[in-house]
């Protein structure tokens, strides 16, 4: 492996091991103290709350900017598919698999290029945006900007496997990337699953989730 290769090893290891942490702090927590009497099945309301709940017509105002939440979803899907492909690239045999002249190596691309155009369109959209560029900070920028960057180069990387400045580049990206999400926003990699877990709990002990029908 190329010195690149292990600084990225490294800066995922702290990554992972900080998330470690946040994690065990979590479960310290343990769960959610309500003094109500139970009237509902929290069992159920957690389900639905990582569920049906995500859904944008049952989202506060998710259902009035159809577009956007289309391309968080697309840009999240793509943020799963480049962490497979960065554990992937340190198997010979992928990138023996990628250095071939199959059609099917491009898929995963095309997606990408979708979802990193996803990412930097989000971002254009709170820098433009009247309502959201005053909610914003330097954190929501970073963030979003690293991931989208690193979505691109993914890109670049599973079309120019060979190129030496383009799988530096790729690294690079990636070590930058895990470094700084323990810093920011991008720790909701973590806290979105206890979130949603306590709102299902909370919603589903006092029998307000699942959403009943009329």
């Amino acid at each position: 492996m190329s010195i690149m290769q292990y600084l990225a090893i490294a800066a995922a290891a702290i990554c992972l091991c900080s998330f470690f942490v946040f994690f065990l702090k979590i479960v310290k927590l343990g769960k959610p103290n309500d003094l109500s009497e139970k009237s509902g099945d929290t069992k159920k309301g957690v389900i639905y709350s990582n569920t049906t709940a995500m859904m944008p017509q049952n989202k506060e105002s998710a259902y009035l900017h159809l577009p956007a939440y289309a391309s968080g979803i697309l840009f999240h899907v793509g943020i799963f598919l480049c962490l497979l492909v960065f554990v992937l690239s340190f198997f010979p045999f992928f990138n023996r698999w990628i250095s071939g002249a199959d059609k099917i190596h491009y898929i995963i691309p095309c997606f990408l290029a979708i979802s990193a155009t996803c990412g930097y369109a989000l971002l254009l959209r709170r820098v433009l945006s009247k309502e959201l560029k005053p909610l914003s900070n330097p954190d929501d920028f970073i963030s979003n900007a690293l991931v989208s960057t690193f979505q691109l180069m993914t890109l670049l990387y599973l079309l120019l496997p060979t190129y030496s400045c383009v799988v530096t580049i790729y690294y690079i990206v990636a070590i930058l990337l895990f470094l700084y999400m323990p810093l920011g926003k991008l720790r909701h990699a973590v806290f979105y699953f206890a979130a949603r877990f306590h709102l299902g709990y909370f919603y589903g002990w006092r029998n307000v989730w699942p959403k009943r029908e009329n």
